[in-house]
């Protein structure tokens, strides 16, 4: 499974239903049908994703969007929600994270009222959990399936947020709605410290 396949899996399941249960069934069957080989690919594609979404300009893109600022865990699943919208809009954010505000999941999300249903919430933590949970049910993987990739393939998995470009860790609140102006006028009405 090369990444264009990664990529395919991840557009399908946007097709297979509207929420993330539907979406994880569907990934669930399909990876449980590949080869050993191809499901190990996936979690490396998986992981692989989270390099270039692991920047603080994205995290501050994150808080925006959650009208607060988030956890390193809450932006580890918003990394994962950004990989469920699709390559599009993935690609697009890590050049540009405001041009999330065109994105039809993210404009939605500002039309809701406050708080949000859980199932609306921009993350999507059990993405990763799909191909542990066939990797439990196979016979050719012993262990969690993270540990095999890196056992196996000497590849270091991600796992944690420790973005590099600390200049955007600390922006004040008018720095913030200066740099994404776009997204601040989506959210930033309901923004909160």
């Amino acid at each position: 499974m090369d990444v264009d396949d990664f990529w395919t899996f991840i557009e399908l399941s946007r097709h297979s239903g509207p929420t993330q249960r539907e979406r994880e069934t569907f990934l669930g069957d399909r990876l449980g049908r590949i080869s050993r080989r191809h499901l190990l690919d996936f979690v490396q594609h998986l992981s692989a994703t989270r390099e270039p979404a692991n920047t603080y300009r994205l995290w501050r893109a994150a808080d925006i969007i959650m009208t607060a600022p988030c956890s390193m865990d809450s932006f580890h699943y918003f990394q994962m929600w950004l990989v469920g919208l699709g390559r599009h809009a993935y690609e697009a954010a890590i050049m540009d994270p405001d041009s999330l505000a065109g994105v039809p999941e993210v404009v939605r999300l500002a039309s809701l009222p406050q708080p949000w249903q859980n199932e609306d919430y921009p993350g999507w933590e059990s993405l990763e959990y799909v191909a542990c949970e066939i990797g439990e049910l196979r016979p050719d993987i012993d262990g969690d399936i993270r540990d095999v990739v890196t056992e196996e393939r000497h590849v270091r998995l991600r796992m944690d947020p420790n973005p590099d470009d600390v200049q955007w860790a600390r922006l004040s609140t008018a720095e913030i709605a200066r740099r994404y102006p776009r997204l601040w006028k989506l959210f930033g009405e309901a923004w909160t410290e």
